[in-house]
């Protein structure tokens, strides 16, 4: 999941004036990260994400933002 395009009210753009900012930013070292809220009785499903050509991505259950880190190759 990545930001979507031609959508200026879309929350999950990093910068965007309007953008909420998220709960948590966690730096990751790959494109594709793996999200359960937590984890324990607070946490979500577990659900996968995939950066694709973006260099973050944003869980749609917790909001929580994952961040490539500068420099990773994301592989």
């Amino acid at each position: 999941m990545s930001k979507l395009p031609h959508n200026p009210d879309d929350q999950m753009t990093p910068g965007h004036a309007d953008a909420l900012p998220a709960p948590e930013v966690i730096t990751v070292t790959t494109h594709k990260v793996k999200c359960d809220g937590g984890g324990g009785a607070l946490g979500h499903p577990a659900v996968w994400y995939e950066m694709g050509e973006e260099h973050f991505v944003e869980c749609l259950y917790c909001d929580r933002r994952f961040v490539l880190a500068e420099g990773a190759d994301g592989h």
